[in-house]
């Protein structure tokens, strides 16, 4: 059993005449293939794909993995934007234990729960075995391997204590592992390229695959890496008053004065500015208002990032997605009748 898990792509050619591609994956082992066309994602060189893909392959008849982007068209054929071919025969014969990272910790539940279907004690004795190594002795809360002594005291000190955490053999066989030099639990950034110009960088593909053996069992669950969705918050701002107001206009007595209103909107949302009524003739360049503006927005707070998504053109099939920090503009205007309304200051 392979598990894909494809994070990202970032510095993707482009592929259409605005300078952007629609991205999504294809993934072949063998005579097997995944096609997510209908999955692709609109107008972007960096899309966030946040999946996870499982395969069966016999090896070593079917080794490589291959993972290929491709940018949809409608009307035409879709072109091939790079790719990328893993040895699959290469990473489950490895020494260094690379058919399945390991991870920092040892949990029995919770969103890291272990993944792998041998134990960390299991690998730990198969590596003992493979490296002639005498195998570990385990006492109430430490581990001797290799003529070194592991206390769990010392490693787990000072940290708060993870309520999905395993037994204390486990988490200590676990560090040990992570000691001997095997392949930790970490995201690869692989290079694409396309058969067409085979020398030159097509972009990069951030990714990971673990491999399990059927013989071994069910392995645990997989990973979620499908990202995080905007929540829907709504901004109240309410403007009170203004003083010190620039006078821009003349009275008939021949006075200084402004006729002030304040204008507001979210930066990506200009479709949706607001404006309170005016104050007519302020001679002091103070306003009185008590108006209330609201603003709709998607926000994600893990990434402080407001999460826009709209067509850049009436005639665009789909709607482009972007982030951008939060900001709020308001602006003070002195309304005239007869010409255009003059900016006073943001």
């Amino acid at each position: 059993l392979v598990r894909v898990y494809i994070i990202r792509a970032f510095d993707l050619q482009p592929k259409d005449a605005n300078g952007k591609c629609d991205p999504y994956v294809k993934i072949s082992v063998g005579k097997k293939s995944i096609n997510d066309q209908e999955n692709y994602i609109p107008c972007t060189l960096e899309p966030v794909f946040g999946k996870m893909f499982e395969l069966s392959c016999t090896l070593p008849l079917e080794k490589d993995l291959k993972i290929t982007l491709y940018d949809y068209d409608l009307l035409s054929k879709d072109e091939k934007i790079g790719e990328t071919v893993i040895d699959l025969e290469n990473r489950f014969l490895s020494k260094y234990g690379a058919r399945c990272g390991l991870p920092q910790t040892y949990c029995v539940s919770g969103p890291n729960q272990w993944r792998d279907q041998l134990r960390p004690s299991q690998l730990l004795h198969l590596f003992s075995l493979q490296h002639n190594y005498k195998a570990p002795t385990y006492k109430s809360d430490r581990l001797i391997f290799r003529e070194h002594e592991y206390v769990l005291s010392e490693l787990e000190d000072s940290k708060p204590l993870n309520p999905h955490l395993g037994p204390v053999e486990e988490r200590l066989a676990l560090y040990v592992l992570r000691k001997q030099g095997l392949v930790p639990e970490h995201v690869e950034t692989r290079r694409l390229y396309s058969p067409l110009q085979p020398e030159i960088e097509q972009g990069k593909l951030q990714m990971w695959v673990d491999l399990f053996p059927k013989s071994l069992g069910q392995p645990g669950p997989p990973f979620n890496i499908t990202p995080r969705k905007a929540k829907r918050f709504f901004l109240r701002c309410i403007i009170w008053n203004t003083k010190d107001v620039i006078l821009d206009d003349l009275s008939i007595t021949g006075e200084k004065m402004s006729d002030i209103y304040v204008k507001g909107w979210l930066v990506g949302h200009e479709e949706n500015k607001q404006k309170t009524d005016v104050h007519y003739r302020s001679m002091g360049g103070e306003g009185n208002f008590n108006w209330r503006f609201i603003f709709p927005f998607d926000y994600l707070p893990a990434e402080q990032m407001c999460y826009i998504a709209k067509k850049e053109h009436f005639w665009s099939l789909d709607k482009t997605e972007n982030k951008i920090p939060p900001q709020l503009i308001f602006q003070i205007w002195d309304n005239d009748k007869f010409s255009f309304d003059d900016y006073l200051g943001k």
